[in-house]
């Protein structure tokens, strides 16, 4: 399973916060603006309701204005705008034009003091709208009078006032997100290109072009490169020492091997030529043996570039001319076929030494010719090295490559040139596989990656 960015966790968790943090602030700036402007519609009624108590004559039977109230929309029927002037004890009421025949209910319940009161109504066109309401004592001639007073006012305004204010604060929130979206995009970006830097650094020491991450980094990030560096210098030191310790065994065992065949050289002269052989055959396989695994030590133990490109044909070429100079590869017939002009993706030494084990497994199992074809297969480069020679069954294919494992015990050697030519094919990320040639012998085919291939 892929595991989780933590690029794209932090970019998630800040659009999740900036869309949380603006939505909590476009619903309370919302309310905040509708609860202002139902205060300024509030302030504008009460001053209507103000200059309507001004204007009651309460001395006539039927309440009257001493004059018209100020604004002409009192007097359009359905204009938004209404007053209603009521005496509950007489049942009289009078009204402006505006309500036509709607009624304001002013007796529905009321304070019993002088309160003003306000609530929702329907207006004449049955839309919302607010109604504000207060009772009024006076002293008459007749006596002790109770009027209600009402002024109402249709909504429609604080509605379209309040739509249009929140289309325009949505507009406005969501320019905001998306700038708050891409500071914290640059914000996620900037706070982890030390993590960056440091991927550099490993690549640069993976290539040998420097031994340990250097430079500038944050406080935080700081114990971690610590960390590396002391990692780096620890397997350096374990590789070091790893090195040296293989360098004395080999140069021990050596150093007896040559006595060993100073004692056989004393015991051929002796005459006893048949125990000379013998201890200079096995002397012979036992300092292979030491060298093969050196080299195989020097291939684990080896820093690789995943970028170096190296090209095929010309280290083939040099290879081919070294075998050449052996007894058994100067008698055969080497043949090169396909486009051999390729560069992949390996350290000169390990193309050279496993185009050296193949060679020479080819050249010592061979009749008379080699084959050595090359192609480029999408990004990988696929080579393949043949032999007319007897070839081998399926089931003894299926042993190659291992080590210590041989296919003819008669011949000398340990067994252990496929097993180092698997070792770096697969050091390098590629695939060996073995099948049976059509020229009669083996086919070894090696899938490689490719250096500078699109």
């Amino acid at each position: 399973m892929k595991e989780p960015s933590l690029r794209l966790r932090l970019l998630v968790l800040s659009i999740f916060s900036v869309v949380l943090v603006v939505s909590v602030a476009g619903v309370s700036i919302s309310t905040l603006f509708a609860n202002h402007v139902h205060r300024s519609f509030e302030r504008g009624l009460s001053t209507q309701l103000d200059r309507l108590i001004a204007l009651v004559n309460a001395t006539p039977e039927t309440p009257k204005l001493r004059q018209p109230m100020p604004d002409a929309r009192y007097e359009t029927p359905a204009s938004g705008m209404y007053w209603q002037v009521t005496d509950p004890a007489r049942s009289v009421t009078i009204r402006s034009r505006s309500l036509w025949d709607t009624v304001l209910p002013l007796t529905d319940p009321l304070p019993a003091d002088s309160d003003i009161t306000s609530r929702v109504v329907s207006d004449p066109s049955d839309e919302p709208a607010l109604m504000i309401a207060r009772t009024l004592y006076f002293d008459t001639a007749a006596g002790p009078r109770t009027l209600v007073v009402g002024v109402a006012e249709a909504m429609s305004t604080v509605t379209a006032t309040n739509a249009a204010f929140q289309s325009d604060l949505l507009r406005a929130l969501a320019i905001l997100a998306v700038a708050l979206i891409g500071t914290s995009w640059l914000q996620v970006r900037l706070g982890l290109s030390p993590l960056s830097i440091i991927k550099r650094g490993i690549a640069a020491v993976r290539s040998d072009q420097t031994r340990t991450l250097s430079g500038r980094f944050p406080l935080e990030v700081q114990p971690l490169v610590l960390e590396v560096n002391e990692l780096l210098s620890a397997q350096e030191s374990s590789i070091r020492f790893a090195r040296d310790r293989a360098a004395d065994l080999a140069h021990g065992l050596k150093t007896n091997l040559t006595r060993l065949n100073i004692e056989a050289h004393t015991l051929r002269e002796a005459g006893d030529t048949a125990a000379a052989d013998r201890i200079e055959h096995l002397t012979a396989d036992m300092a292979q043996t030491i060298d093969h695994q050196l080299r195989l030590a020097r291939l684990r133990h080896r820093t690789r570039s995943d970028t170096r490109a190296t090209p095929l044909g010309a280290v083939l070429e040099k290879v081919i001319a070294a075998v050449r100079a052996t007894p058994s590869g100067a008698a055969r017939d080497w043949q090169r076929v396909g486009t051999l002009d390729l560069a992949v993706a390996l350290d000169p030494m390990d193309l050279t030494e496993l185009l050296g084990v193949l060679l020479e497994n080819a050249a010592e199992w061979a009749r008379s010719r080699v084959r050595i074809s090359a192609e480029r297969v999408g990004t990988n480069c696929l080579l393949t090295v043949e032999d007319d020679g007897a070839g081998l069954e399926a089931k003894a294919m299926a042993g190659l490559g291992q080590r210590g494992r041989r296919q003819d015990e008669a011949r000398p050697g340990t067994g252990i040139g496929l097993a180092i030519a698997r070792e770096i094919v697969d050091l390098n990320s590629g695939a060996l596989e073995f099948s049976a040639s059509e020229m009669g012998g083996l086919k070894v085919t090696v899938r490689l990656n490719g250096a500078g291939y699109p």
